[in-house]
Order: structure tokens, then sequence, then C-alpha cells
């Protein structure tokens, strides 16, 4: 059995596929799930109705330079790919393992945070946007393949969980 222990290093990439940051870290978009609530004869639950709230993501970068600038366009898309090492450790032989994590996001200028300027010192800038679409994929192993997780794409109606549609028996009578 393997065991998850954590990430070992990630990079932040553009659609060009372009290096674009190496920073400390990322923080992931939440998903939140939209809830209809029932009363019912036994009392309140609140059952999913397959759409999210909104999601955002803060991309921090060490300097604002041409690519950090690059992800506020207010005209289209920005994609954006983190590229991650997760360790395992094998419990049986204690012998470590990795493999990759990619997220891909296609979101929209929110704001910008500049940082601030400090001799000899990184400026802490910023990018918040919001994500219309988030793919995350992992790879078990080296030699392995990736594997879609989870794909959201709010513009088009995809909701996917481990290759499965959520919304299968919605769409099929739309």
């Amino acid at each position: 059995m393997y065991i998850p222990s954590q990430i070992m290093d990630f990079r932040l990439y553009n659609a060009d596929e372009r290096l674009i940051g190496t920073g400390e870290e990322v923080k992931m978009p939440t998903i939140t799930n939209i809830a209809a609530s029932l009363d019912l004869p036994g009392g309140k639950i609140d059952i999913p109705s397959m759409r999210t709230e909104n999601m955002e993501m803060d991309v921090p970068f060490m300097v604002f330079d041409k690519e950090a600038g690059g992800t506020m366009s207010l005209t289209k898309t920005n994609t954006l790919i983190i590229r991650a090492s997760k360790q395992k450790v094998n419990s049986s032989s204690h012998n470590f393992i990795h493999g990759g994590i990619k997220v891909t996001t296609k979101g929209y200028f929110k704001e910008c945070e500049l940082g601030t300027l400090k001799r000899s010192d990184k400026m802490d800038s910023n990018i918040k946007q919001t994500i219309a679409y988030i793919k995350i994929e992992v790879a078990e192993t080296p030699t392995s393949g990736y594997e879609t997780v989870l794909e959201i794409d709010k513009l088009n109606g995809v909701y996917k969980i481990n290759g499965e549609d959520m919304r299968e028996g919605i769409d099929q009578f739309l």
C-alpha cells in the first residue's frame, strides 16, 4: 500500500507551456456545491445540484513581471497549468515512489495585488482569477500515464469525477 506523503515541488505554466512561476505555494480553489434544501417529514436535508459556487484561485508571483502581467487579460480566458511532483511511501518496503499531479485552470482576471518594492527582496505579487474550468490529472508512478480525477467546465456543463459524468442523467433530456 502506498501512503501519500508530500508535494515535492511544482511549477506554473501558461497555455503555451511556458514557465511563468515557481513560488512557494499556490492555494487551490475551493469547490463548494450549490445545494437545494428540502423540508421533508423527517427534517431538512441539503442535496447536491451538480452546480458549484464561484471558484477563485490566488496565483502568487515573487516579482511582478511580463509573465505575471500576461495573466491579467480582460478580453480572453487565462489558462494556467500547475505541474507537481508528489511523493508516496510504500508501507511494506518503506521506499518512496514519485508520481505527478497536473492541474489545468481556465479563468478570468479578477484582482491584482502588486506587492511591495523592497531592496534585495521579492515583491510578493498576487493575481486572483475566477475559475470557469478546472481539470486535475494524476500519474501514480513515473511510468504511468495521467488519469483525470476531476473536471468541471462551468460554460459547457461538465462535472466529472474519476471519469464518471455526474450530469449524465440530466443531459440526456436536454
